[in-house]
């Protein structure tokens, strides 16, 4: 091999010479020849390193470029045709509450009010767990009418007490539609403040519901979203349901140049008991603003009538009378945040949250007396999320919130979160 390249050398430095001193005859050449004697003294330099390389050098080098242009470990190729990648985190939390709700994560909107024995109760613990941990599959498998997808992800945070096994997504996508289970159409959780819960907070929504979707765009940076989906109402939030018909949603997004981003939603839903129905609507409108390279702003507000499954930490959608005719509720939330990197491992978000339902209708007077009804709630927090090694994620949160009845009556929440998250 160093014979040959020897060989090579000669050759290459030959003809070069041979060119340099035929081209020398036309004085007009001139800066040619300059220009090829620098080549031929760089092509010498670059031949002899080549040759003065050690083979375990070379092998070390192409096993490098095999494995960087190889699938990561995580992706596998079924029978079918299907490529499978699997993803996820662990995640461990610690929470020390000096005042809250019997719950570990956010229950701003069921916390105890002040001075009942509940509250005496609930104040000056320590909590911890692992149930927000995580983990999913991407799959994708070619067809001649172009490629099938899907998702399946599961954690440990469903039910009432978050602690049991729960399917999270669940759906398959193909061209512009996706079928199943996933996030609602009318949520936006990529404009809600970072939190360290896992229940976010006031102003914030996890609903994720079986849906059918079809997505397109209007521009390159314009689409578009319209969905059916059943919002899977619970007793607590609407009483006495009996529903015939899916919600529908519809969802403009728009992207800037500068990464800034902002979307508007809306949805109506009918809301039907065995002696009542009446339609429940909202709009809902959010985004990002990139303020510099390392600290944007990101906004959400929802207005919202006759439903209280699509937003957490609202009231139910309505109230029955004695003559079981529906009565809605009406509020306003927004959530609002800014988040600041301070370098490339630790960066901090300052966020608020606020909820404020309608005092002068009917279902606030039904439910003047009620602890489980609110007129009010807000929530503030600052955290700081730290980036040691790529992987892993150490954060720290401090949250106080308040809440407060039709009839006048409050409540606090007043926390420390704390995380470590390893992502896989």
């Amino acid at each position: 091999m160093k014979k040959f390249i020897l060989t090579v050398q000669k050759s290459v430095l030959t003809l070069s010479i041979v060119a340099v001193m035929s081209s020398a005859h036309a004085a007009s050449e001139s800066t040619e020849i300059a220009q090829l004697r620098q080549e031929v003294q760089e092509l010498r330099a670059m031949l002899q390193h080549y040759v003065q390389q050690p083979a375990s050098t070379q092998f070390t080098t192409q096993a490098k470029a095999t494995i960087s242009s190889s699938p990561q470990a995580s992706q596998l190729k079924l029978k079918s045709g299907a490529e499978v990648s699997l993803y996820g985190y662990i995640r461990a939390d610690a929470s020390y509450q000096a005042k809250g709700a019997s719950t570990m994560y956010n229950n701003i909107s069921g916390v105890p009010l002040k001075d009942t024995a509940e509250a005496a109760q609930q104040k000056d613990r320590l909590h911890s767990t692992a149930n927000v941990s995580r983990i999913g599959l991407n799959f994708t498998t070619p067809t001649a009418a172009g490629d099938v997808g899907g998702k399946l992800e599961m954690d440990f945070f469903g039910g009432a007490s978050r602690d049991q096994f729960r399917i999270r997504h669940a759906y398959l996508t193909f061209d512009k539609w996706l079928l199943g289970q996933t996030w609602s159409t009318f949520i936006a959780p990529e404009y809600y403040p970072e939190t360290i819960d896992a229940a976010t907070y006031v102003g914030g929504a996890l609903q994720r519901s079986p849906l059918v979707r079809y997505s397109d765009n209007i521009t390159a940076n314009t689409s578009f979203a319209l969905s059916v989906e059943d919002p899977k109402y619970t007793a607590s939030s609407d009483p006495e349901n009996k529903m015939r018909l899916p919600a529908f949603v519809g969802r403009v997004n728009h992207k800037f140049e500068n990464g800034s981003m902002l979307s508007g939603r809306s949805f109506v839903a009918e809301k039907k008991t065995r002696n009542d129905d009446a339609w429940a609507w909202g709009v809902g409108i959010g985004g990002k603003y990139q303020l510099t390279p390392t600290t944007f702003l990101k906004a959400d507000y929802n207005h919202i009538k006759g439903d209280g499954r699509f937003l957490m930490w609202s009231n139910s959608s309505y109230a029955i009378d004695d003559q079981n005719n529906i009565h809605s509720n009406e509020f306003d939330s927004i959530s609002t945040g800014i988040t600041h990197q301070f370098t490339s491992q630790f960066r901090s978000t300052l966020g608020y949250g606020y909820m404020k339902a309608k005092s002068d209708n009917t279902f606030a007077r039904l439910n003047r007396d009620s602890s489980n009804q609110n007129k009010e709630l807000w929530q503030g927090w600052i955290n700081g999320m730290y980036n040691p090694y790529k992987p892993i994620t150490l954060g720290m949160e401090y949250v106080y919130g308040e809440r407060e009845t039709f009839d006048g009556r409050t409540g606090a929440d007043n926390r420390i979160n704390m995380m470590a998250s390893y992502d896989f």
